[in-house]
């Protein structure tokens, strides 16, 4: 394409030269003429043996030579500028743009605005107040605790996914939820909600129930990656798991300790950075100096008072990373 076009520049371009020798001919030969019958009459003029006077003979033949330097001068240069732009169009980095008395070259520079990459993962800071609307399409996952908060109204846009009377380990395994005409786990009933941008892990301290340390995190750890499987593009948040008060808990035969949840959240908050999930980092809002859940904010040393879900409700709405 580039060849065709520079052929017929080209074509046009000796074809200006062409025409330009022509005039020089006629302009050289008419001054030519001139100053041959204006010496001759000069000839005629003076006597013989005396000077002659030839100026303006030769000013007519100077005015032809400049004329023909000229236009030699100006073709060389087209042939030039018409050579830099085949090389230049060859090359194909440059768009060439022909006039009719000079040739511009200009190059076209295509920019691409490059996004900086989300910024996931880590204790999510306080901002201002989000609405109840702004969650309508986050995802609740989790075990009593969940069922609880939806069950007293909290948080009525978004959808929630939960069972209850499982630990974490039966949680991954035991098909409780019905979806259509089977019967499976939480996390593959917690996939169906595909339009999920937000979702909110919630394990509470009761699911810890016999298991120990590496066993609790492993089979945690191995839940939250089978949601975050499902949800490859929204933002996972984590709720740790929070304080209990120790006294109530060892009348209704938890074993579970202030200290063993401590030792779990450490390994939480860096599971989260390390996958890029949100940490909400509640637990101290639920706590009394002495590290416990104080007695008045639950029923049995690890369940919520109905109450205490506001405390709950209000850090949500507040904590917000996207």
């Amino acid at each position: 394409m580039f060849k065709r076009k520079n052929a017929v520049v080209r074509t046009k371009k000796y074809g200006k030269l062409i025409r330009l020798s022509v005039i020089v001919v006629i302009i050289t030969l008419f001054s030519g003429g001139i100053a041959y019958g204006w010496q001759q009459y000069e000839e005629t003029k003076y006597p013989e043996g005396t000077e002659k006077d030839y100026r303006l003979p030769n000013a007519f033949l100077d005015f032809a030579r400049l004329i023909n330097d000229f236009i030699t001068q100006n073709g060389e240069e087209e042939v030039s500028k018409e050579n830099k732009t085949e090389e230049k169009t060859e090359k194909g980095d440059t768009i060439i743009i022909v006039g009719s008395e000079e040739t511009e070259v200009s190059e076209e520079i295509i920019s691409e605005e490059i996004e900086e990459p989300e910024i996931r993962g880590g204790i999510v800071p306080e901002g201002e107040n989000s609405a109840l609307y702004d969650f309508k399409n986050s995802l609740f996952v989790g075990d009593y605790f969940v069922a609880q908060a939806e069950n007293l109204g909290y948080f009525e846009y978004a959808d929630f996914a939960h069972v209850t009377g499982l630990d974490m380990s039966t949680m991954l395994t035991k098909k409780e939820l019905k979806l259509e005409e089977s019967y499976v786990t939480l996390s593959d009933y917690a996939a169906s909600f595909a339009d999920a941008e937000a979702v909110y892990i919630m394990i509470s301290a009761e699911s810890v129930s016999w298991m120990d340390f590496p066993t609790f995190v492993k089979k945690y750890t191995a839940f939250v990656g089978n949601i975050a499987e499902s949800f490859p593009d929204a933002h996972i948040y984590i709720q740790p798991i929070l304080p209990i008060n120790e006294e109530k808990a060892k009348k209704r035969s938890y074993s579970v300790t202030n200290e063993k949840i401590n030792q779990i959240n450490g390994y939480l908050f860096e599971f989260a950075e390390e996958n890029s999930y949100w940490i909400l980092d509640m637990a101290g809002s639920f706590a009394n100096k002495e590290g416990e859940l104080p007695a008045e904010y639950t029923t049995n040393g690890i369940r919520f008072e109905k109450d205490t879900y506001q405390i709950w409700s209000d850090y949500i709405i507040s904590h917000k990373a996207h």
